[in-house]
């Protein structure tokens, strides 16, 4: 299975997908278009959950999301959830900012939705020495 890349733009985020079980989402997600950037990354997991890897991993490094990447994102999460109950070894991993409690609330909230635990782990600012 080929890994799925899509590389970060100012309305966009980076997405790394590999077919090893190492799935990496950070950035913005805004862009108007939101469908048309979402629907290589749900058919990604489809195919992925045909042969998955024995451990899944989604690291969230998520600054912003629009209506409608939250939706797409929790049709991820859905899928991942699918995998569980298969038996399958599923962690979240929700990075946030320190300072920024509207984003580990939409973490909370689609933790909740999808009853999927999650690791909240807070982003420390880089200290120059």
């Amino acid at each position: 299975m080929d890994h799925l890349v899509i590389a970060q733009t100012e309305q966009t985020p980076l997405v790394s997908f590999l077919s090893n079980g190492i799935l990496e989402i950070s950035g913005k997600s805004i862009d108007q278009n939101s469908f048309d950037f979402w629907q290589p990354v749900i058919s990604w997991v489809k195919l992925y959950m045909e042969q998955p890897a024995t451990k899944t991993c989604l690291n969230l490094f998520i600054e912003t999301l629009d209506t409608s990447s939250s939706s797409a994102l929790v049709e991820v999460l859905y899928m991942l959830k699918d995998l569980s109950k298969e038996g399958h070894a599923v962690h979240v991993h929700w990075n946030y900012e320190e300072n920024d409690l509207d984003m580990l609330e939409l973490g909370k909230d689609m933790e909740q939705l999808t009853q999927i635990v999650f690791a909240f782990d807070v982003l420390k600012p880089f200290q120059i020495a």
